[in-house]
């Protein structure tokens, strides 16, 4: 599913797009993909203005006017289509013949506004979800997910990060840095290359690394997402963003997608073993 860098890239470009409209309808084609009372959802929606839009972890929150948000998860195959008359903007999964003669059959959820442009949430597999809260209640809202701190944040400090090795010593290092309550927004693609980043083995248990290891871990994970967003993202698992392009981040990649061709270090084969059930790239020799 998109990371941090992908759902950031859809925030800031469906954010230009969205921004001052306001809800004239919503369409609800598949009830379960709404978490939320239908009834209050229906009501509710009809008249709110898009005052703007944020993330959090992997999800994007529209924020409305008089005290609403949403919250949407792409999941897998989400994709987020916004139409003003000819003109097309698709970010998140790229679904074959998704923008094609709209709605059609992956348009689940339909938001008209008052100039005639329209958002469809679109999912081939329909794991994806909307859910309206009080904005107010978005902070309680991902306590109760025990959602983990922004990696790009203040409160992400080496020495929170540093805590949380402590706390969780046994834990393998890509598991714990891709585990959404110890921090928000890392899955495997930059998990891993992290990992190569810092010279770190991602097999290793947490309380194994040593105080300079995970000064360069910290380090790497900061640096990896900060250019990750600054290229749009990774479109490594069928992702574009909100204008229907491939990010620029792929050229970056290290060993995510590389096993079996040489590292760009040492010139030794990237290999792969499974971790939580993932595959997981890394080099054997400049990983410690």
């Amino acid at each position: 599913m998109p990371e941090l860098p992908e759902v950031e890239t859809i925030r800031r470009q469906l954010g230009r797009l969205l921004k001052g409209k306001t809800v004239k309808d919503v369409e609800i084609r598949l009830v379960k993909l709404v978490k939320s009372p239908l009834p209050a959802f229906r009501r509710v929606l009809p008249g709110r203005r898009v005052i703007g839009l944020e993330r959090r972890a992997k999800q994007l929150i529209i924020n409305l006017d008089q005290g609403w948000s949403l919250l949407f998860h792409l999941k897998m195959t989400g994709q987020l289509v916004y139409r003003k008359k000819r003109v097309l903007r698709s970010g998140g999964h790229p679904i074959v013949d998704g923008t094609k003669n709209l709605p059609n059959k992956y348009s689940h959820i339909i938001f008209t506004f008052n100039n005639g442009s329209c958002l469809f949430f679109n999912d081939l597999r329909r794991f994806g979800f909307i859910k309206l809260v009080k904005s107010v209640d978005l902070p309680e809202y991902f306590i109760r997910q025990k959602t983990g701190p922004e990696p790009l944040s203040p409160e992400f400090t080496l020495i929170f990060f540093q805590s949380l090795l402590k706390r969780r010593q046994r834990v393998r290092i890509k598991q714990l840095i891709m585990d959404q309550t110890a921090i928000a927004g890392l899955g495997n693609i930059y998990a891993v290359e992290s990992c190569f980043s810092a010279g770190i083995r991602p097999t290793r248990a947490a309380g194994t690394l040593t105080l300079p290891q995970s000064e360069r871990l910290y380090k790497s994970i900061i640096k990896i997402l900060k250019t990750a967003v600054a290229k749009q993202g990774s479109s490594v698992d069928n992702y574009i963003d909100a204008f229907g392009q491939p990010g620029h981040y792929v050229p970056q990649l290290k060993v995510y997608g590389r096993v079996g061709l040489a590292c760009y270090r040492c010139h030794r084969k990237i290999v792969t073993v499974r971790l939580g059930g993932r595959g997981t790239a890394y080099c054997p020799h400049c990983q410690q």
